[in-house]
């Protein structure tokens, strides 16, 4: 089908959403995103806490400076109107930029366009490029040890700019090329962080559940939606900055992102997590999210926004 975009309040066809090559958030990654998840229930289609992502859309414009014309209810609204203007999407990309031409990394015209896109990834890009799209259920993971998690002093963790994920973006490239699905980032002092586009979370040897402070990652949807989980469940769990044995010796290891939701990892550095198969206190978390998100669970309900 010919799905439509969202630019400032008007539709425009996939292929004619453009921008030109000398624009300031493509010269300068001063682009802010965010990413939602739609899933679809007897017919019934619903995005994922999407008050929180808008939230976090905010913030980081507001963190980055990038000027942003519309109240958190348009956004909501606009999303909501493109997915039904586009059936059978799988995710939503909000994206802010900068599209005037600048010579300077200040922009002389910091007008900013917001473009809204609704689609499904295999379908409408993956099945379209010319090599193989790369995805694994389990992941193999490459510890990081050279290139470091976000700053705190250039550009906080918690923004989603186009310019926080190139280091990591170079670092995950090469180990695809070495063999791994994902790497895991540390800071500068060795404490374990995240992912480039996930939270990481590690089931240490008694059974707790540890994943990084909030000040030292993204603020991540589905990471709080874990923490929140987890705190229903009754399984312990401890926030704090983790050293590198913890996840060494750790007896289950998992990521959490939109794309992903909750992904295993059942190899680090080539070593097998555990018994390298998903761990008990992992399966037991994604069958929970999972019925969450199929709309089978009673508890977390107001966590699907229905269109």
């Amino acid at each position: 089908m010919q799905r439509k975009i969202w630019m400032n309040g008007d539709y425009v066809d996939w292929e004619d959403a453009q921008v030109h090559i000398l624009s300031h958030s493509h010269q300068r990654g001063s682009l802010i995103f965010g990413f939602i998840p739609i899933f679809e229930n007897d017919g019934i289609i619903s995005l994922f806490r999407l008050s929180d992502h808008v939230d976090r859309l905010f913030t980081s414009c507001e963190t980055a400076g990038i000027p942003l014309d519309y109240s958190p209810q348009d956004i909501q609204l606009a999303i909501k109107d493109t997915v039904r203007k586009n059936p059978g999407s799988k995710f939503v990309k909000i994206s802010v930029y900068i599209a005037s031409i600048e010579i300077d990394v200040v922009p002389q015209d910091p007008f900013s366009t917001v473009a809204i896109a609704a689609y499904d990834p295999k379908e409408d890009i993956a099945s379209k490029n010319t090599q193989p799209f790369h995805s694994s259920k389990e992941l193999s993971v490459w510890l990081e040890k050279e290139k470091h998690q976000r700053r705190h002093d250039i550009i906080p963790p918690q923004v989603k700019i186009a310019g926080n994920y190139t280091s990591s973006m170079m670092a995950k490239w090469q180990a695809r090329k070495n063999g791994y699905d994902e790497i895991i980032l540390t800071d500068e002092e060795g404490y374990i962080t995240e992912a480039p586009t996930s939270n990481v979370f590690i089931v240490n040897k008694d059974g707790c559940l540890l994943t990084a402070p909030e000040d030292d990652v993204l603020y991540g949807i589905t990471r709080k939606s874990i923490l929140e989980i987890a705190s229903n469940e009754g399984i312990g769990v401890r926030v704090e900055r983790i050293p590198i044995h913890e996840l060494e010796n750790a007896k289950e290891v998992f990521l959490t992102s939109s794309s992903h939701l909750l992904a295993p990892v059942i190899k680090v550095d080539g070593a097998m997590v555990g018994n390298g198969k998903i761990g008990n206190l992992t399966a037991k978390l994604k069958d929970r999210f999972l019925r969450i998100t199929n709309s089978k669970d009673t508890i977390f309900t107001n966590w699907l926004d229905v269109i």
